[in-house]
């Protein structure tokens, strides 16, 4: 859709509905030195602090001590799953069969091992 298409859109839309065309915005801005909008930041940076409603010493301390109680248990429940779940572990790795594959590579001899005059017979 071509420029002159939308305008043309535009005054018919707003003759029908009875308002006015909007207005186009004026693109060249005012430019605003570096300083004044530092400054005016600031100012707003300060403003926006005096609304802050911080924490008393007593809030502070007692959610630091919720927080790590809750890590506490996080761990503890953590590590109890872990030992858990090793034990099983080690308890199915002792009941495979002779003839698995974990215990045949446990009989295998390295090369490291095998002396020249055994490779000889």
């Amino acid at each position: 859709m071509s420029d002159k298409s939308t305008k043309k859109d535009d005054k018919k839309i707003a003759k029908d509905t009875g308002k006015k065309t909007p207005a186009k915005k004026d693109s060249s801005k005012k430019k605003v030195s570096p300083i004044k909008a530092a400054g005016k930041f600031i100012r707003e940076y300060k403003s926006e602090l005096k609304k802050i409603s911080w924490p008393s010493a007593k809030d502070t301390t007692k959610n630091a001590a919720i927080t790590l109680a809750a890590i506490a248990v996080v761990g503890v429940f953590i590590w109890v799953l872990d030992f858990g779940l090793s034990q099983v572990r080690d308890l199915g790795l002792k009941k495979i069969p002779e003839w698995s594959a974990a215990a045949r590579a446990e009989d295998t001899v390295s090369p490291s091992e095998v002396s020249p005059s055994e490779i000889a017979e």
